[in-house]
């Protein structure tokens, strides 16, 4: 019993030196020592985890010791780089330190009851010599990026070329305010200039060929046109570019291999040409951006404006023949508003005729319109209507239906005091809405011959023409 409470005794009057003594000169005011960088900081002792808080902060207060300066031959000083910038680099460059930092030793800590304080410093000449095998390794890590990225680009693999660029300058990021200089065939040089400069001029010189260089195309037609894409780059070859095609004036579908073979060829497929305007152009364009792992800001800044020389090809589309002829009918001519909204839509494909002899195919269009419940509401009750819309569209020199669709029960909500006409605008804007889309697609994928004479088995819709207005059935 005595053993214990004269252990007691020592543990309180340990602690109240511990917390009660005479507070540390370094608290008070941080060393100056021209041999070490030294961070002092504190956390609250009711914080969580004080004792890391502490350690923490104080080791950012030590990497905060350490001046980074842009040598005026790095690759930051060859970029211009503004003020903004230069500041976030700084940032990003003291976060990266801390978590690699080693050789830090704490001399002391202090706990005066309410602020626990730590003390840490680093050898600047151990500092400065372990800096220096981390840069001699990521040069030489940047270099052979650097020189696999040559080969590649000489053998016309040029987007595994950029790639070993992007990584050879991501593996000197940290550094990037330094001089990178390495040997090269016995000449020095600065290997993050370098793989910037051959970055930057990895598809100056790209150069995209068609053949034939004007394709001449048949609206509609059931047969596919070809054409033969080639990207060199300095007149050799570039292999593996991936491509992208579209209509950029006109429309229709277009498709296009992946990326550039062996031989740095692509094969263009035109598969329709729906617009019946005379002259088109589909733009052909390398598809090609840095990966997403080379997301930093620093990165982001060398590649900014890495993409912006790389041609764009117009290739001119000549659509041969006048426009396909379209007749319209509609069940109802008082749902003038959906009527309307599709025969402009048509236009843009066909050239619209009154008589059936002289059309090459017809729309028909179906509609209903059906009431449903009462909605209640705060401000006021409301009705639901429903509408359905069928088209088919027909081949009339085949007899075949190309196409058979339509949305079907399109809700449309509106004041339950709303007059009929009002009904039946609303109800139709609603339906032409999800209609569109569904004209599109089918549009797209349709093909159809020129009527060369009237085929007998062709259907008459003629005689189906009703100018009743689909009811609104209770």
């Amino acid at each position: 019993m005595k053993r214990i409470l004269v252990s007691s005794i020592s543990l309180f009057i340990g602690m109240v030196a511990t917390f009660a003594g005479t507070t540390p000169a370094w608290v008070k005011a941080k060393p100056i020592d021209n041999d070490y960088y030294i961070g002092i900081s504190s956390a609250l002792v009711t914080e969580n985890n004080f004792q890391q808080v502490a350690r923490d902060k104080a080791l950012g207060d030590l990497i905060g010791e350490i001046n980074i300066e842009i040598e005026s031959t790095s690759l930051l000083n060859q970029q211009d780089i503004n003020s903004v910038y230069s500041e976030s680099f700084n940032q990003d460059i003291k976060s990266t330190a801390i978590a690699q930092l080693e050789g830090h030793e704490l001399v002391d800590s202090y706990n005066d009851g309410e602020r626990y304080w730590v003390y840490y410093r680093l050898n600047k000449k151990e500092y400065e010599l372990l800096m220096q095998k981390r840069l001699s390794e990521a040069t030489t890590r940047a270099y052979d990026y650097w020189v696999k990225g040559v080969q590649a680009e000489d053998s016309g693999r040029l987007t595994d070329a950029m790639d070993l660029y992007l990584s050879g300058l991501a593996s000197v990021e940290a550094y990037a305010n330094r001089h990178l200089t390495v040997d090269h065939q016995g000449r020095t040089i600065d290997i993050g200039i370098e793989l910037y400069n051959s970055l930057k001029a990895l598809f100056a010189d790209l150069s995209i060929l068609t053949t034939p260089q004007k394709i001449t195309a048949q609206a509609f037609s059931k047969e596919a046109t070809l054409a033969q894409i080639e990207v060199l780059s300095n007149g050799t070859p570039a292999i593996g570019i991936p491509l992208k095609a579209r209509f950029s004036i006109g429309e229709g579908s277009v498709s296009l291999d992946a990326k550039t073979q062996s031989n740095g060829t692509a094969t263009l497929t035109i598969t329709n040409v729906t617009s019946k305007q005379p002259y088109q152009e589909i733009e052909l364009r390398v598809d090609v951006s840095a990966p997403a792992k080379f997301n930093t800001d620093y990165m982001k800044r060398l590649t900014a404006d890495l993409f912006d020389h790389i041609p764009v090809i117009k290739l001119p589309v000549v659509v041969e023949q006048a426009p396909l002829k379209a007749i319209l009918y509609t069940q109802d001519n008082r749902i003038s508003g959906l009527s309307n909204n599709i025969s402009s839509y048509l236009n843009d494909y066909f050239d619209i005729v009154h008589e059936k002899d002289s059309a090459d195919l017809s729309v028909t269009v179906n509609s209903s319109i059906r009431k449903g419940g009462i909605i209640p509401s705060e401000m006021y009750d409301l009705i639901e209507v429903f509408a359905s819309c069928n088209i088919s569209i027909i081949d009339l020199s085949t007899g075949n239906t190309v196409a058979n669709f339509g949305p079907q029960d399109v809700r449309s909500l509106l004041p339950v005091n709303s007059s009929n006409s009002k009904i039946q605008a609303t109800v139709q804007r609603d339906l032409f809405k999800e209609l569109r889309p569904m004209l599109e697609r089918n549009l797209k994928n349709a093909h159809f011959s020129r009527k060369a004479q009237q085929n007998s088995n062709a259907i008459d819709n003629e005689a189906d023409d009703d100018t009743s207005m689909p009811e609104i059935i209770e």
